[in-house]
């Protein structure tokens, strides 16, 4: 998948290589004109086209709605059947005159037109009100359509509503997961796998990241238990190494649209967990509920694996170092150093240590997302550190004190082993 930092970076590198005379003009141009052909981006023109058709179709919503009561209900049916066959009639012109991205903006206004007349049909028929139904029937007529027509719009719709049915379901019950969420996910990621589109890759990552959120049960979210948090960082180290992984090997796009996500939670859930253990009041132990149990014993060893079967791995055991520190995190606050002061710079040093191998990962494999979701851990780490102190103001600089030490002599040390693993050409020549 060509995301655009690296087609920016890409154009940067044909530049270089042409003026240093390493890659013919030709070449260059020839390399551009396939990163063209491979871009999954929505082009102006189709996205002109689908704002345009959103805002006639409110257009005649609007008219409709002004006089809803006095048209028949068989002509109100007949309207919604044929702005959806008119739809479908666009795309298929547009597709057949070159402009499939067209196309896709006439199908997704259509597969809009479906989801509004299911509402309106039950409104007209006064059908039992049940919209987690609503979305499921949307979810199905859209799968149907980005399976048909491949429809990147059509499989955006469809992602959300198949979580907005899970959700609907899974608060009905108020219990513990909706597995019958992977009855229509799966063919919905069946789908993404096949696309480029790097919209349809979040949003498959974000329904996935979704389900995993729901899935410890209603109760939990009812009465927050801070075992939560514990949760949360192992499900964001997951999808940082899995993220990684599909960037080191190559492997599908997709799940390289798990690693900035992976990073948010990572840097949100770990100045939480330092915040709280320097809060004397907060700084108590959650409970290690059963999925979190589950999420480490998935989340340790697809991190060891990465580490280990990685292709660069001088950029992969950096970025598995800061993960596992950051796993290792709640175990303080499950044992009992957590209200004392040793517990107070166990997590700030995790953390702190944490960030420095992110950024260290990210400067070694060239990943600038590795490396800004590094220098953020850091940064908003210092402030919370400022803000609410490791015991005393001279506990607070001695730490301070040894941490740049530490940091300094780490940097020390990594200039002299790079020297030795890059020495330069002159010296290789002699």
């Amino acid at each position: 998948m060509l995301t655009g930092s690296y087609r920016k970076r890409l154009e940067a590198d044909l530049i270089r290589w042409v003026d240093g005379g390493l890659l013919s003009a030709d070449s260059a141009g020839a390399i551009r004109r396939s990163v063209a052909s491979e871009s999954g981006g929505f082009g102006l023109p189709a996205l002109l086209g689908l704002l345009g058709g959103l805002l006639i179709a409110s257009s005649v919503a609007a008219f409709v709605a002004a006089n809803w009561e006095d048209i028949p209900r068989l002509a109100k049916l007949g309207m919604i059947l044929t702005g959806i066959v008119v739809c479908f009639i666009v795309a298929f012109r547009l597709e057949r005159g070159g402009s499939p991205r067209g196309g896709d903006a006439a199908v997704t206004c259509g597969v809009l037109i479906f989801g509004a007349g299911l509402a309106l049909v039950g409104q007209m028929y006064h059908l039992p009100a049940d919209w987690p139904g609503g979305a499921v029937l949307v979810a199905l007529g859209a799968l149907a359509t980005a399976f048909l027509m491949r429809s990147s719009g059509a499989l955006a719709i469809a992602f959300v509503a198949i979580c907005a049915w899970s959700f609907g379901r899974w608060e009905e019950a108020r219990s513990g997961a909706h597995f019958a969420f992977f009855i229509l996910y799966l063919p919905a990621l069946w789908l993404a796998l096949s696309r480029s589109n790097r919209l349809i890759h979040h949003l498959a990552v974000l329904a996935g990241l979704f389900w995993l959120g729901t899935a410890p049960g209603y109760w939990l979210f009812y009465r927050f238990d801070y075992g939560l948090l514990a949760y949360g960082l192992a499900v964001s180290a997951l999808y940082v190494a899995l993220g990684a992984i599909a960037l080191d090997r190559g492997g599908p796009g997709l799940l390289t649209a798990c690693l900035p996500w992976g990073l948010l939670g990572l840097v949100v859930i770990l100045n939480a967990e330092l915040a709280r253990i320097l809060d004397n009041e907060e700084a108590r132990s959650g409970r290690a509920f059963l999925f979190v149990f589950y999420a480490y014993a998935v989340a340790v060893p697809i991190t060891l694996l990465g580490g280990a079967m990685a292709r660069e791995r001088r950029f992969a055991w950096p970025l598995a170092g800061a993960l596992l520190l950051a796993l290792l995190v709640p175990a303080v606050f499950w044992s009992g150093i957590v209200t004392g002061i040793a517990g107070k710079i166990v997590v700030a040093s995790f953390v702190l240590l944490a960030a420095t191998a992110l950024m260290v990962a990210g400067a070694i494999g060239g990943i600038r997302r590795l490396t800004v979701a590094g220098s953020i851990l850091f940064g908003v780490s210092i402030l919370v550190l400022l803000w609410q102190t490791i015991g005393t103001l001279l506990d607070q600089s001695l730490f301070f004190f040894a941490a740049g030490a530490a940091l300094l002599a780490t940097a020390s040390g990594a200039r002299r082993l790079f020297a030795r693993l890059n020495p330069p050409a002159e010296r290789e020549a002699a």
